[in-house]
């Protein structure tokens, strides 16, 4: 069978197209994959799923983000239990995509590894990109999609030539060397409006979250959640004083639950609630 999907919203430019999916499946089904264009699919949530593939006779768990490449197929065990996962699909066309990046001709277990656990810190923020788009287009959408996609070709074929600088941290004594504590924070500050989880950044690093929480402290004296969220709040208040979206559209952004979590957060930390600061800052 083939995942079910219920798509909340999508956006298309010339060889792209974009959806916001909600993915399905139920215990013992079996997934096949069998893509007649190149697809990206990044999950909300990188915490560990009950289905994975099968690769040359092993078993192969699905990562944050995956790249399905065109006419390889893809095939499953029987799923552990029945889940539900958010995510971000990009549907490139074939012909446009080649046009752009040069894959293998021919795709071998290890390439296919690769494809399902797919460590690109740039490929990620760009894929994050689309979906925000997707979810709520703006000026030049269409335009900004190409861009986006442009990019992402061209990391993918960087990624699968080796030539992959992504961030891959390592720690000397407990700490972070500066340029890998640059690194980490230039990609926290770097995703568009909303601020990474600690889990995607440790996945996006290559390192365990437990290991890059006491290894950002080491080297900062503070935590990687404060600064996060440290961030996070400037994000909010950049979009209250600067757009008219509304308080409901920021915290959905920013990766809120809801906009009474994103108004209580904002208060405790600011000392006013948002609109009370977008009011303020325009006077």
């Amino acid at each position: 069978m083939t995942v079910h999907a219920k798509v909340n919203a999508q956006i298309e430019a010339p060889g792209v197209a974009v959806q916001v999916v909600d993915y399905r499946w139920r215990r013992g089904e079996e997934i096949f994959e069998l893509e007649k264009d190149y697809v990206l699919r990044r999950r909300a949530h990188p915490s560990k799923l009950g289905v994975s593939a099968v690769i040359g006779g092993r078993q192969q768990p699905f990562g944050h983000l995956m790249f399905f490449p065109a006419d390889v197929s893809v095939q499953t065990l029987a799923a552990a239990n029945d889940e539900r996962v958010q995510g971000i699909m990009c549907r490139f066309d074939h012909a446009w995509f080649n046009s752009l990046a040069e894959l293998p001709r021919e795709w071998g277990p290890d390439d296919l590894a690769r494809c399902l656990d797919l460590k690109n810190s740039r490929i990620d923020q760009a894929v994050q990109w689309m979906g925000m788009e997707a979810a709520s287009p703006g000026f030049a959408s269409p335009l900004l999609l190409e861009s986006l996609s442009s990019v992402i070709a061209v990391e993918t074929a960087r990624y699968f030539m080796g030539d992959d600088s992504n961030l891959r941290v390592r720690t000397r004594d407990g700490k972070l060397i500066p340029s890998h504590l640059r690194r980490i924070v230039e990609y926290i500050e770097a995703s568009s409006h909303k601020c990474p989880t600690i889990d995607e950044i440790a996945t996006i690093c290559d390192i365990s979250s437990a290991h890059l929480r006491r290894a950002f402290k080491n080297t900062t004296g503070h935590t990687i959640h404060d600064y996060v969220e440290n961030v996070r709040l400037g994000k909010a208040r950049a979009l209250l004083s600067e757009t008219d979206l509304p308080l409901k559209e920021i915290s959905y952004r920013l990766g809120f639950a809801a906009s009474s979590t994103f108004s209580s957060v904002f208060r405790k930390a600011q000392g006013e609630t948002p609109s009370g600061y977008r009011c303020r800052t325009r006077q």
